[in-house]
Formats: C-alpha cells, structure tokens, sequence
C-alpha cells in the first residue's frame, strides 16, 4: 500500500476555494478545479519522499497492477479518480473511441505535432470513458434532446429568422443532431446570427435560456452557447452518476463531483472555450443516434455500505462506502489495484500491519496482492477506483 499527496489543478473554470471546500485541502484563495488521484504522468500523485507514482509504477508493474491488469491495459494505472469543483462551464466536448483515438493519434503524429502542442485534440491512443458522481447539485448538458424537445427550447428565440430556420431543420427529426452539426458547420454569417440570437436570450424563460444567456456573455460570437436548447440539461442530485460514452456530447455547467475516467488526455472540443477547437473532427465522432450518457444511480452491494457505478468500460469502476467504526473492506470484485480516497472525514485504511490515515487530500494505491487484505474505518465517505469487471467469454 501508498500513501499519496496529490495535485490540484487551478484551471480557470474552477471554483474559488471550491477544492478546500469539498476535499480539505489548503485554501488558495484562487480557483480550484480538480484533484487528481493517480498515476497521469501530466500531473501524478507522489508517494514517500515525493517520487511521482507513475515512475513508480514503472518500476514495479505486474506488483502494483496485478497480471491481469498489465495483461489488458498494458504496464499502466488505466484509471484517473478527480474530485471536480465546477465553478464555471467548460467546453462543449467529447471523446474518442479506443479506435478513433488510435487513429487520430497516429494522424497528429504523421502532422509532426508536438505531444503538448495546443492544436492536437489527440495526446495519446487512448479511449476516455468518464463517471462523474455528484457531490452537490450538479448541472449537465449531455446527449441530444427529441427534435421536437429542440424546437420547443429554442421557442423563445425564435424572433431571430436564424433561430426560426435552426427550430424548423430539427423540429420533426429524431433527435436535435442536425442542429448541432449546423451551429458547428455553417456558414461564418450564419453563425454569427446565431449567436447574436443566443446573446438576446433573457434567462427568465427556463432553464435552458437561462444557461444559453450566461454561455453566450462568457463567449460572446459562439453560437454553440445555443447548446442547452439541443442537448439535454440535467440537473444530478448528491449521489447521482452519469456515464459518457465516447462520442456523446457533453459539458458540464456548475456543481461538483467524484469523476473517474479512463487515463487519456483525449478530448475534441466544439465551442465554448479558449482551447483548440475542432469543430470538423466533433462532428465526424458524433455517436450513432441512440447512444447517448448513461444514468447510474448506484448499485448496492452486499456489505450495505458501499454503492456501485459500474458502468461496462473495462477501464473503470467506481465505489462509494459510507464510513464508520466498523472496519469496511474493499469491494472484492474486480481484481487489480485500488485508488482510495476519502471525503468529510479522517479514515484509517489498514492492510496487514499498515495503516494509512486518509484526510484532507490524502489517499493510497493498495496493489492488487493487497486488496483481500485491506480494511478501512472513521468518518466520512470513502471513493473506490477499480477496473472495470472482466468482458465475458
């Protein structure tokens, strides 16, 4: 077993002080957007006498990861555990199947892009499944609306004859697609009419205006900040999850939560950003119709105390056990390695004769040998990271 100190990351969507707030960690009186618990090399956890712990696990795959885990991903933690603090949105995004991002990884590396070159939307062949579970209200667009659900959102604007022509190309389709697709790819006139139409939504007539105004003051010209009237908005109580398969277009708006993902940087932005975007790139990985985020509202486990989110992607799973003086074990199934995290509270995690306290940031890696043997008791919630269950057959 670890101990690990990890990073926050000060990304300017995060919440002043939101970090602090939710984990314990020292107040820096600036904005908190992420705490990264694992083995990313961009920002790795460290272990005793601060070696970063992807050089760590380098050293020592098979007797972290377990056999099984380096035998399908490969001689790497295939996982990254966040805690999130959305203190303002982020992109209009989504990510690449495995397939697609081996392919446009090798496509930027013919380019002779740099690996952290701003223009890539491709930083390694890897897939990014993500869960994200709330830990306070939390507002979510993701996946299309009904086109008629389209039309009816859009109403308000549609005194603007661009938003008249948006609301009848999606009104009697399946789903608002097409009308994501034409604020990406329309003509530059075109999208400049949309979004001075975004920019007179008045946030008194719901919900969906209300974010279309506040995304169109934070980047004015983008008519992708129509995106609340064409993707469904969400609203995710405390305890709630939601998975986003590759391909589904997503972003989050305001909240927090426990995010686990698949450990990849690959992302393909549309709008609503100061990042690269590639507009061309979102539209050609668009999902087929009927794929679309995943609900997850958390399966109970036998011990009574630990909840679920499983989601199917072999990368991850994600746990939650409520703490208390009893000693807890780790959920059993799968096998491999385990990042532990705990929130609102001071744990103690015990493997053999070890004990790691957990509190205010803090968290552990248990390596694969050690999961059958691992208890863990205080207050507060702990946070699971596994792989995902074995594909059948």
């Amino acid at each position: 077993m670890l101990a690990l100190a990890n990073p926050v990351q000060d990304y300017a969507w995060g919440a002043v002080d939101g970090l602090a707030r939710l984990v314990g960690t020292p107040p820096t009186d600036g904005p908190e957007a992420e705490l990264w618990v694992g083995a990313h090399p961009a920002a790795p956890s460290t272990t005793a006498g601060d070696r970063p712990l992807d050089q760590v696990v380098d050293e020592d795959p098979e007797g972290l990861l377990g056999p099984t885990v380096v035998a399908r991903h490969g001689a790497r933690l295939p996982y990254l555990l966040k805690v999130l603090a959305i203190g303002a949105p982020l992109s209009i995004q989504l990510h690449p199947s495995a397939r697609q991002a081996e392919d446009g990884f090798a496509r930027e590396e013919a380019a002779g892009l740099a690996r952290d070159d701003p223009r890539r939307s491709y930083r390694d062949p890897r897939a990014k499944p993500e869960v994200l579970v709330a830990l306070v209200p939390t507002w979510v667009m993701a996946g299309f609306r009904s086109g008629a659900d389209a039309a009816r959102a859009l109403g308000p604007l549609t005194d603007h004859p661009a938003v008249a022509r948006l609301r009848d190309r999606v009104a009697d389709e399946p789903d608002a697609r097409s009308a994501l697709v034409h604020l990406l790819a329309a003509p530059d006139e075109e999208r400049a009419a949309l979004a001075t139409a975004a920019a007179a939504a008045d946030p008194a007539d719901g919900p969906e205006m209300r974010w279309v105004a506040a995304l169109a003051e934070a980047y004015p010209g983008d008519p992708t900040a129509l995106g609340p009237a064409l993707l469904a908005l969400r609203r995710l109580e405390v305890g709630e999850g939601l998975f986003l398969p590759a391909g589904v277009p997503h972003m989050y708006l305001q909240g927090a939560g426990v995010e686990l993902m698949g450990a990849s940087d690959n992302v393909v932005r549309g709008g609503l950003t100061p990042k690269h975007v590639d507009r061309d790139e979102l539209v050609r990985l668009l999902a087929p119709p009927g794929t679309g985020p995943v609900a997850l509202p958390g399966e109970p486990g036998p011990d009574g105390a630990t909840t679920t989110y499983a989601p199917g992607a072999p990368e991850l799973a994600l746990h939650r056990t409520a703490l208390g003086p009893d000693p807890v074990a780790l959920p059993a199934l799968p096998g491999g390695p385990a990042l532990v995290l705990v929130l609102g509270g001071t744990a103690a995690l015990e493997v053999g004769e070890q004990v790691v306290e957990l509190g205010r940031g803090r968290a552990a890696l248990v390596a694969a040998g050690e999961r059958s043997a691992a208890r863990i008791s205080g207050a507060g919630t702990a946070w699971w990271a596994t792989v995902g269950p074995e594909p059948a057959g």
